[in-house]
């Protein structure tokens, strides 16, 4: 874990990358309205992290550019560096019966992931901490192996997760749990295992991705399936691992990393 001054460090907004385009909308209807997330961008507010450089910040900003007649706001949360669905309600007085989708047993909260080596079984179910305490309460994880990779003298699988409970870092503790932990995460990860991926594949962040979101509408009465395509990064690494010929420009590789740990560039800079 970092140390709260190093974690400062890390997020600051100074290196937090801007957004040049507007952010893909791919669900609306008179109550919510949805976004394909793009990666290294915080959901909310923390300690170095202001509202308008979140993407809670710059959808409400984009909204209101764009003539919108409310202020969205978030119906739950994606880890800084995972990409794909995120849904917004549009109005204060839908909030509750809205927030209460997440929390459904029949909502269904489905994730690509890489993870090294080949995950055994189809579930996983461990106690991991509750968001807002340290004790340790119920977690399941489902998932099924889609395709799997040799390469770097091991083994990675691409794996579809689903998970039932809403823990912090659920899917990512989980899969480090089984010692399968999702590429390229800086936390839970294969370190040693995390460095080559990134000089051969250039990934400069975890690949994990919400891919879909399917759940009974409240206010519709309807059942409602969001799916976000996989972002860019993570198409060409899946590329690249079946046709090492396919490479980003190195310019492109060495900014991404530059923006994934500024640290480094900052050593480099002071050397």
């Amino acid at each position: 874990m970092r140390n709260k001054k190093s974690f400062s460090l890390y997020v600051n907004s100074a290196i937090l990358p801007a957004m040049t385009h507007e952010i893909p909308v791919i669900y609306e209807d008179e109550h919510i309205i949805a976004v394909n997330k793009p990666a290294r961008i915080a959901s909310v507010p923390s300690e170095g992290i202001p509202l308008h450089r979140t993407i809670l910040g710059m959808f409400q900003k984009q909204c209101e550019a764009q003539g919108k007649e409310f202020v969205p706001y978030l119906l739950h949360r994606l880890d800084m560096q995972t990409s794909g669905v995120l849904l917004f309600g549009k109005h204060e007085r839908d909030r509750e019966q809205l927030e209460a989708i997440l929390t459904k047993k029949d909502t269904h909260k489905k994730y690509l992931a890489l993870v090294r080596g080949i995950p055994r079984g189809h579930a996983i179910t461990a106690k991991l901490k509750a968001r807002t305490s340290d004790v340790k309460i119920f977690a399941q994880t489902l998932y099924k192996v889609i395709r799997v990779y040799k390469l770097l003298g091991t083994a990675a699988s691409l794996v579809e997760a689903e998970i039932k409970t809403g823990r912090k870092h659920q899917i990512r503790q989980h899969f480090a749990d089984i010692k399968c932990p999702v590429v390229m995460d800086g936390e839970y990860g294969d370190f040693a295992f995390n460095r080559r991926f990134r000089v051969a594949f250039r990934l400069g962040r975890q690949f994990l991705h919400s891919s879909s979101l399917e759940f009974a509408h409240p206010l519709l009465g309807k059942i409602v399936k969001i799916e976000a395509p996989l972002s860019t990064d993570l198409e060409m690494t899946l590329q690249k691992m079946v046709d090492p010929k396919i490479l980003a420009p190195k310019r492109d590789f060495i900014e991404t990393m530059k923006r994934s740990n500024p640290r480094r560039e900052n050593f480099r800079k002071r050397r």
